[in-house]
């Protein structure tokens, strides 16, 4: 492989946002200069159907007071200038907020989520917000209210789910980063499906307040900004961010937890020291041989520049069966709050599975999660013998618009495609999403790159090595 998947995307938009930070920080480019190039790479790929709003005004206002402050000698931040779009399950104050179902129509947040609220004190501004399926259920990008958002730089395959229009907007050069959220695989899958770079944080790493559905159904709508619900989907959903490079995602992650730069940082970084476990994912769903030969290869990659690297086929096997039967019977009170009503207007598979949740008896629950906490705390003693996994973000490439894919002679369909990712989400641990090779199609493939809880900076590093080997084979 003579270019890599980054090689790529950065050639068509080599300013990465901290590129982007620099420029305005210096002087050398203005944040409205920033802003007009990214509304105008807008307009001219306006067919993806990305955005669900628009907020180009109020980022050009934005932009023009942080370039009066640099002016005046203010610290602008590192992200100064910096184009970012949200999730639509994420709260931006005066902006909708209405997780892509027409049952939240007309809602308008009036508070912004914590991670989005310290993003824009450290400069970044929020240009609008991003398509995903209903609720965020979905592993394609289409929603009653928007329709469907397309794959810029791959337009026969999705630019995945649920955090599609993010990664959508990342990789048609319109923003610098992307702010979405991370159930099942929702930042690692688009990710993938684009050829772009995003990490899972440390479950509780970056604060949740503010997302849709919240605690009583509420997500800043009202002026009040709670987490997501105590239940499986509060403890392990994940807001972090999408973006065109290694370090910008450390960036941005630091600015999201409210942390010092070097929080995520490891420092001096020695690979001869590292200790891998790797494995094609097979036992968590198929895989095509195409993905199982490049895992091994990296691997091996790996060994040769001195880590240790062990195949381990079986990790977190009793991860995605837990995390599949606590999910189906954890009870989803918040999505019914926010909904009340107005049921007649979602989806019927997703009114159902809402629905369905909600007739769990207190003894199923109870077993389903103390099943989920031992198979947890099972696939975690892992990190006990070495520091870093290696697992594909999915059995194969980016998957059709319908949610199907080839995976040699089965076809996968829906979340069965993303069982590697709901089996890491399941232990809390930072998951890093970094494009390794292409499939036959052409197709970007990545790996996750996976560390122990609150090593979110060891698992940045890794992946940033794997990366740049990769782009010197």
């Amino acid at each position: 492989m003579t270019r890599s998947v980054l090689d790529d995307m950065n050639a068509a938009y080599p300013e990465d946002a901290t590129e982007i930070s620099a420029g305005v920080r210096s002087g050398r480019v203005s944040a409205v200069e920033t802003i007009e190039r990214a509304r105008a790479r807008h307009e001219a790929q306006s067919d993806l159907n990305a955005f669900t709003h628009e907020s180009w005004a109020a980022a050009e206002r934005a932009a023009v007071e942080l370039d009066r402050r640099r002016r005046a000698g203010d610290d602008v931040g590192p992200l100064a200038g910096v184009p970012v779009s949200v999730k639509d399950v994420i709260a931006v104050a005066g902006l909708p907020i209405t997780a892509g179902s027409r049952a939240l129509m007309g809602t308008t947040a009036r508070a912004t989520a914590t991670a989005v609220r310290r993003l824009q004190d450290a400069g970044a501004i929020v240009v609008g917000k991003s398509n995903c399926p209903e609720f965020a259920f979905g592993v394609t990008c289409e929603s009653p209210l928007q329709g469907r958002t397309f794959n810029p730089r791959f337009p026969d395959v999705t630019p995945g789910g649920s955090s599609g229009g993010d990664a959508a907007l990342l990789a048609a050069g319109i923003t610098a980063l992307g702010i979405g959220t991370d159930f099942g695989g929702s930042l690692r899958w688009p990710a993938q499906c684009t050829g772009t770079v995003s990490i899972r944080p440390t479950a509780g790493f970056v604060p949740t307040a503010g997302q849709v559905p919240a605690a009583g159904g509420d997500a800043g709508a009202t002026g009040r900004l709670v987490d997501v619900s105590p239940g499986m989907q509060g403890r392990l959903q994940v807001v972090g961010p999408l973006a065109r490079s290694i370090r910008d995602l450390r960036t941005a992650l630091a600015v999201m937890a409210g942390r010092a730069a070097d929080s995520v940082d490891v420092g001096d970084f020695d690979p001869s020291a590292l200790r891998v476990a790797w494995s094609d994912g097979g036992a968590l769903g198929p895989v095509r041989r195409e993905v199982s030969d490049r895992v091994a290869e990296v691997a091996e990659a790996a060994a040769g520049r001195g880590a240790t690297a062990i195949e381990r086929p079986r990790l977190f096997e009793g991860c995605l069966p837990a995390y599949n039967a606590l999910r189906a019977v954890d009870p989803m009170r918040d999505h019914a709050a926010v909904v009340a009503g107005r049921e007649h207007l979602l989806l019927p598979e997703n009114l159902q599975t809402i629905r369905a949740s909600l007739v769990t008896t207190p003894a199923e629950l109870a077993a389903a999660e103390l099943a989920a906490a031992d198979s947890a705390r099972a696939a975690l003693r892992i990190f006990d013998e070495v520091d870093v996994v290696l697992l594909p973000v999915a059995g194969g490439p980016a998957c059709d618009h319908d949610g199907t894919l080839a995976v040699d002679d089965v076809v996968v369909r829906g979340w069965e495609l993303m069982g590697a990712c709901r089996a890491v989400t399941l232990t809390g641990a930072p998951a890093v999403s970094v494009p390794v090779g292409r499939s036959e199609e052409g197709l970007p493939l990545s790996l996750q790159v996976v560390c122990a809880p609150d090593r979110d900076g060891r698992a940045l590093a890794v992946a940033e090595w794997l990366a740049s080997m990769c782009e010197a084979e």
